[in-house]
Parts: structure tokens; C-alpha cells; sequence
């Protein structure tokens, strides 16, 4: 059902992007996402390979807004394979895309850094579970989850690329997610609003969450080896909100807010190439 869902999204993002915004070639663009997502034939080789959602990819590979693959790619050249995805989550993505494995292979034996944006799908949705059953253990459940399942990433993925090409495991990378503005654009807690929660308490439920999955990400930092945690909140003016200039929706920044985060993920990135 999700793989029909992102079918779809995708073919009807073909149709409305291709009025959007002349400065790339359609065809091309439409055939190179076709290629890595469906086909898994993506860019390599390269040291750095990623899977992301939304925040990787928020078009489809169209740029409508400069996101955070966007950015590292284009400003600060670095050579990236991945299979970035709109909507992706971390379940998803182990259970039944595996992308992941398909860009271990793509990126070849000089892969070194595996970048990841993933997780806030499966901790944010389907918001009316933080009404019905409650905020603390909706959080307490989902990032318990997303914690197992990143483990379970990290091991698959270093097995296959030492059985593919030998050598050290992966340095995998992850970012936390800054502040989303549901003041700015409510529409990421309407589902709870709907669901019986007050306003004022939805308001408050994306900041908890965030601050819950960013302790995650740097608890798994000190439990798995050559696993490392870039911290990216209060980069656009929060808590408890991000600063709307910085923000093109509720939950993502625009290309001003991707651009700053951009900056603080390539220093905290070059820290860890050093290591």
C-alpha cells in the first residue's frame, strides 16, 4: 500500500513539476529519478552515499526548494549516491524498499560515510495518535522503534559492504531535525486538533517530539561503533519554533532555512571526517 502511495505521488509530481520551473531539463530529470528509485541505478561511485526523506528529496529530485541533499551537492560538491525519497520512512525504507543496500552497491568500495535523514516520518505520523493515545507514550513508542530499526539499518548495511567489497564498516551519519513551526502553518497537528486535542496542547507536541528524537540519534551515537549524531536545532531561531522566514511549511525549512542548516552540517561533517 505505502509502495502504491509513492507510485503515485511520484507520477503526479512528474505532471505539476514540469510547469514549475524551466531550468532543468524535464525528461532528464524525470528519467534520472526514475532510474535510482525504481530501477535502483543510482550515481556512484562515490565515499559518501545517503537515503533521506523529505528533507533530502522535496520534490522528487525537482528543485522547487534548495533541501539539505540539495545544498551539499550543489554548494559544497560533494559526490553523493542516493536514494532519497519524499515521504520516506525509516520502516519503510528497512523492511521493504532497502535502498540502502542498493547505494552500499551503487557507491562501490571507496564508499566511506553513509548520510542519513530519516526518522521524523515515523515519529510524526499519523499525528491523531498523539490525541488518542497520548502524547508521552506515542513518542515513547515510535522513537523506541526508530531506535531498533536504525540498529538493524547500521548492521545490515556494514555486513553487505564488507561481504561486497571488505574492508572497515560504514561511518554512518545522522541529523536530528530542528524545530517545525506549526504556528507558522498548522496544518502537520490538524490531525490531532481533529482528533479531540486542544490547540494549545497540539502546539506544543512537534517540539517534545523533536527534543525526544534528537536524544535518540545521540544515545545510538555512543552504542554503535563509527555511528555519529550532527545536532541541528536552534540552527533557525528555535525552540519552541523555527523562525517562519526560514520555513516553507510547517515541518520544512525553505532553500534561506536548508542553506543555514547546510552550513552546520558540513562543519560538523568535516569533524568527523577527521576523526
Amino acid at each position: 500500500m505505502i509502495a502504491n502511495f509513492y507510485k503515485k505521488s511520484f507520477l503526479f509530481f512528474l505532471i505539476i513539476l514540469s510547469s514549475c520551473d524551466r531550468k532543468k531539463d524535464f525528461s532528464s530529470v524525470a528519467m534520472s529519478i526514475f532510474e535510482c528509485q525504481f530501477k535502483q541505478n543510482c550515481n556512484g561511485p562515490s565515499s559518501f552515499a545517503m537515503v533521506g526523506d523529505s528533507w533530502t528529496d522535496f520534490a522528487f529530485g525537482y528543485t522547487i526548494v534548495e533541501d539539505l541533499y540539495d545544498q551539499l551537492t550543489n554548494h559544497y560538491q560533494l559526490k553523493i549516491t542516493a536514494m532519497n525519497l519524499a515521504g520516506l520512512t525509516l520502516k519503510f525504507e528497512l523492511e521493504q524498499r532497502r535502498g540502502f543496500l542498493n547505494v552500499i552497491k551503487d557507491a562501490g568500495p571507496e564508499l566511506e560515510f553513509f548520510l542519513l535523514s530519516i526518522g521524523g516520518n515515523d515519529l510524526i505520523f499519523p499525528v491523531s495518535s498523539f490525541s488518542t493515545q497520548g502524547v508521552d507514550t506515542t513518542i515513547r513508542i515510535r522513537t523506541a522503534e526508530i531506535k531498533n530499526r536504525l540498529k538493524e539499518l547500521v548492521f545490515y548495511g556494514n555486513q553487505y559492504k564488507i561481504n561486497l567489497y571488505g574492508g572497515k564498516p560504514i561511518k554512518w551519519i545522522i541529523h536530528g531535525y530542528d524545530y517545525p513551526n506549526p504556528d507558522f502553518d498548522d496544518s502537520c497537528v490538524l490531525d490531532a486538533i481533529f482528533a479531540g486535542m486542544s490547540r494549545e496542547e497540539a502546539m506544543t507536541i512537534l517540539e517534545r517530539a523533536v527534543e525526544q528524537l534528537n536524544r535518540v540519534y545521540q544515545e545510538l551515537s555512543y552504542e554503535i561503533p563509527y555511528f555519529y549524531y550532527i545536532d541541528l536545532r536552534k540552527t533557525l531561531g528555535g525552540p519552541p519554533f523555527s523562525n517562519s522566514n526560514f520555513m516553507f511549511d510547517c515541518i520544512h525549512p525553505n532553500s534561506l532555512g536548508f542553506d543555514l542548516l547546510a552550513k552546520r552540517y558540513i562543519s560538523q561533517l568535516k569533524i568527523i571526517q577527521n576523526l
